[in-house]
């Protein structure tokens, strides 16, 4: 950088008559961004130059004033500060932010997978910034971790979201401002929402979550969930195709199940499917949302754990007239294992030696759990359970929950709360998809299977 700065012939000029440029800090495709020092407040800033070429098309005007205006508006430590916008007699346009010292996030992702941790942080702190973005009614749509800035404060990585150029701003006298003709596949292919490629006329915050979905997907495994040789082949996957879960992509990462299921949601294709806001992705992310008000939904499936082997261990009485016909090993209705098995009626039971607190249960009594010995904790309690609606299109499908056939689609699944659910729906001819979520509430988990198709050459998506 310092010999193309010293190549600039705009190396120290000066702007609106106290900007003095010291160096070029980076180019890109709108222009120039220099060090420059204030000459009589003695601070440095970085002041950013539409090239020459563009500064006479009122559409990259507009984007460069646009981005003033947004980061103006928006009220969070997390954003860029923009201090100035200056337009000068021989034309030429600038922008004047706070200087920041540390790399864009594209840097650190090229260096290899980050820490789970490390990851969560970075992306709710974007995230952070983008609901304070949306609640000014402000979408990025062109998130790409080149306009994340990673710095340093009190010792810890603090984020700055840069570049608001082709954001979507409502205002008073604009409801919806658009940018030109040329403008309208935005966003760059490799974090763009489907929305977005597909070439819709409306796309909303949900098109930021996505975006930071691919990012976080990237953070944790090294790579964006889809590539490809060019942008049609980028466009298509993303309007198309489901990505390999992070796990999968990375194996030695060990990604916190919550963690993929919060990325997974936010890469749906259907905006509706993602999360409603940034906030909530985030508190997903950081496993917030797996805690409800009364505490331990994280921990349910300990709960549940812990109560089987209580049965396990110490066993239950059999009822006199059971019918061991009706005790299969298997529930046909979750799939999951049942919690004992009776004995058969040619076999004895079990000799169990009943604590001082057992009773045996006769034909008018339930199934009793003997009592814990003195001085052990009992039984917990099972969790609350949720319902979870299986259905796909076309049905039939085989659905294995956490790696367990659990039966063929429509199917209801009782799962506790809280539960960590890993979801996989195969169907013969068809492509297989993978969904993963925490079961927090009753839901239905819809999915289309498309056919296998064998291609000679890449596919392409015409009607973006």
């Amino acid at each position: 950088m310092e010999e193309a700065g010293l190549q600039d012939p705009r190396i120290g000029t000066t702007l609106g008559g106290v900007y003095r440029l010291e160096r070029v800090i980076g180019v890109g495709g709108m222009g120039c961004v220099y060090e420059a020092t204030h000459e009589h407040l003695e601070e440095r800033y970085a002041v950013k130059v539409l090239s020459e070429g563009r500064a006479s098309r009122p559409d990259a005007v507009e984007r460069f004033l646009r981005e003033a205006k947004a980061a103006g508006r928006i009220d969070n430590e997390h954003i860029v500060r923009v201090v100035n916008f200056h337009t000068q007699d021989d034309g030429s346009v600038f922008l004047v932010m706070e200087l920041l010292e540390g790399e864009n996030l594209a840097a650190r992702i090229a260096k290899g997978p980050l820490p789970a941790a490390n990851a969560i942080d970075l992306a709710t702190q974007t995230g952070d910034a983008l609901q304070a973005a949306h609640d000014a009614e402000i979408v990025h749509r062109d998130l790409k971790p080149e306009n994340i800035f990673v710095t340093q404060r009190d010792g810890r990585d603090f984020v700055k979201v840069l570049d608001f150029g082709i954001s979507k701003i409502k205002t008073p006298e604009h409801k919806d401002m658009k940018l030109t003709e040329t403008d309208q596949i935005l966003g760059t292919p490799l974090y763009i929402s489907p929305e977005l490629a597909r070439g819709v006329s409306v796309a909303d915050h949900r098109t930021d979550v996505y975006a930071l979905g691919v990012i976080t997907y990237e953070m944790l495994t090294g790579t964006p969930p889809f590539s490809g040789d060019n942008h049609f082949q980028l466009l298509f996957k993303h309007g198309n195709e489901t990505p390999d879960p992070p796990s999968s992509r990375n194996p030695d990462a060990q990604i916190p199940a919550h963690v993929e299921a919060a990325v997974m949601r936010a890469l749906e294709k259907d905006p509706a499917a993602r999360f409603e806001n940034m906030r909530a992705f985030c508190d997903a992310l950081s496993g917030k949302a797996a805690t409800s008000k009364k505490g331990g939904r994280r921990w349910a499936g300990l709960a549940l754990g812990a109560a089987t082997v209580a049965l396990l261990l110490f066993g239950f009485w059999p009822r006199p007239d059971a019918d061991p016909s009706s005790s299969p090993e298997t529930s046909e209705t979750t799939g999951t294992p049942a919690a004992a098995t009776l004995p058969s009626a040619t076999e004895p039971a079990p000799a169990v030696a009943p604590t001082r607190d057992a009773v045996p249960a006769t034909s008018d009594t339930k199934p009793v759990v003997a009592a814990a010995p003195s001085g052990e904790q009992p039984p917990v309690a099972a969790p609350e359970e949720v319902t979870v609606r299986l259905n796909s299109t076309p049905p039939g499908a085989s659905v294995t929950l956490n790696g367990q056939r659990q039966g063929l689609t429509p199917l209801s699944l009782a799962l506790p709360r809280g539960t960590e659910a890993k979801l996989r729906f195969s169907l013969g001819g068809h492509r297989t998809r993978q969904i993963a979520f925490v079961a927090e509430d009753d839901r239905s988990v819809d999915v289309t299977l498309r056919k296998k198709v064998r291609r000679t050459t890449p596919p392409i998506k015409q009607d973006f």
